[in-house]
């Protein structure tokens, strides 16, 4: 392949992706962050995936996971969650809000657009 194609190839992915033809959905965005949390065993990539509205929710969840007395489980559950796997089961858009069901999860995260990038709302429910 010549030069001039590979170039040009690249520069169409990266001219797609940046006009939002090709950008990352709500669930890639949840697996993305899944995988990042597996890699770390830790809850901390989670803040950048999190709303500013729910950014203290997720305070609270870091500050848990490093407690002597619940810090053990909650590793342990995320740990058991990054070995079974994770994949999206359902994701449906509104706009700048969606709604996505992951295998490893009861319940589906709600998700807001803010500036392109989809965010995790955490909802006291």
């Amino acid at each position: 392949m010549s030069k001039l194609a590979v170039f040009t190839g690249a520069l169409l992915i990266t001219s797609l992706t940046s006009c939002g033809w090709m950008s990352q959905g709500p669930g890639d965005t949840l697996l993305e962050m899944h995988s990042k949390m597996c890699k770390a065993t830790s809850f901390q990539p989670m803040l950048e995936y999190t709303a500013p509205q729910s950014q203290a929710m997720v305070g609270t969840v870091l500050a848990l996971s490093e407690d002597p007395d619940k810090g053990p489980k909650i590793k342990a559950d995320l740990e058991a969650k990054c070995k079974a796997g994770v994949k999206v089961l359902s994701e449906k858009i509104d706009g700048d809000s969606a709604s996505v069901t992951l295998s490893s999860e009861k319940k589906p995260t709600d998700m807001i657009k803010i500036d392109g990038k989809w965010k995790i709302v955490i909802n006291k429910k």
